[in-house]
């Protein structure tokens, strides 16, 4: 069991970050949050006795990953709601000074109206108890945050290419100011250019619930999409949603697609449900999240991860420990190499 305290500090994550390198993870995900974590975006706070409430700034943290450890890429989480395109073009791009080729942006639009009071940002919808397992409510409800958000994500990557890297002038030119051109967005008035030369642009992510509203938004402005599969929503199903959608937005090119699911694993189905059962008996609620939760064993994954990779397309999985002491250690330790194999 990790102490909460070591949570904010780097060796945790370094620690992580490390064993995921050496135990063949391709990417670590770090997420964003302008409010302290509550229950399901109700607004409730959790209970600090069971729950860690905070975490670390998601750009701090890759600074910290990808400069100590060999993790191929890191994907940052940034508000994209209540954040100036300017500062995150930024901050991303000092990311990509430090390790070009392995940042990826994953713009969040905020479901917490909380997040406003906070940043004394201009107010968004509240969601409603009945609207947190419905992702078609949450989407028309956030519906204006997700077309702010495409255009904020648009004016992020105009803002990259105002400032390229072979700007950079060498001997005794110090830059070459020609090649240094502002871009005017539309919706927003950042302009550039930056102070930061960029080499390797970011990629950029969405994680894409089923619905209209969130699936619009990957399809005009991601590389990669998280797909969030349920038992009312299976993996063939979002794909064919999605696609659909791809091709009727505008200017929009092939995603890459990723299942997005959390896991609790153990030796046997049995012992997995066991220890399901024990973390919502110690946490008093029963835990549920925004997209399906896998309950079995490494082997059952593997079985499961590579059906979609052969049946559906799928170009991978992101996968999200419910434990990250036990379950993390399984994935690297028991699931990779079984997906690895040939």
């Amino acid at each position: 069991m990790t102490d909460p305290a070591e949570l904010f500090g780097s060796r945790h994550w370094t620690d992580w970050g490390r064993a995921a390198a050496t135990g063949g993870i391709d990417f670590v995900t770090l997420e964003d949050g302008l409010s302290a974590q509550t229950e399901q975006f109700t607004g409730v706070p959790g209970d600090p006795r069971k729950v860690v409430r905070g975490r670390l700034d998601p750009v701090v943290t890759a600074a910290i990953l990808l400069s100590s450890t060999d993790i191929g890429e890191v994907v940052v989480s940034r508000n994209v709601t209540h954040s100036n395109p300017f500062h995150v073009a930024t901050q991303l791009a000092s990311l990509a000074a430090i390790a070009p080729g392995r940042v990826t942006f994953r713009p969040q639009v905020s479901a917490n109206a909380g997040d406003a009071t906070v940043v004394g940002g201009t107010p968004t919808p509240r969601l409603e108890p009945e609207d947190v397992r419905a992702p078609v409510r949450i989407a028309h409800r956030l519906r204006d945050l997700f077309r702010d958000a495409e255009s904020q994500v648009r004016a992020i990557r105009s803002l990259w290419s105002t400032f390229p890297h072979e700007s950079l002038g060498s001997g005794d030119e110090f830059w070459r100011s020609g090649l240094i051109a502002p871009r005017a967005s539309d919706h927003h008035p950042a302009a550039g250019p930056l102070n930061v030369p960029l080499a390797v642009p970011p990629r950029v992510a969405a994680l894409a619930h089923h619905a209209l509203e969130p699936y619009r938004l990957a399809a005009a402005v991601a590389d990669r999409v998280f797909l969030t599969p349920t038992a009312e929503h299976p993996v063939p199903d979002l794909v064919a949603a999605f696609r659909q959608i791809e091709e009727l937005t505008p200017d929009a090119t092939k995603t890459e697609l990723y299942a997005d699911i959390a896991v609790v694993l153990g030796d046997t189905d049995e012992g997995a449900r066991a220890r399901l059962a024990h973390l919502n008996h110690v946490t008093g609620a029963v835990w549920s999240t925004d997209t399906g939760i896998f309950t079995g064993t490494a082997a059952g994954l593997a079985e499961v991860v590579t059906g979609w990779r052969d049946q559906d397309g799928i170009a991978g999985v992101r996968l999200r420990p419910a434990v990250l002491d036990e379950d993390g250690q399984r994935i690297i330790r028991d699931l990779v190499p079984l997906i690895a194999a040939p």
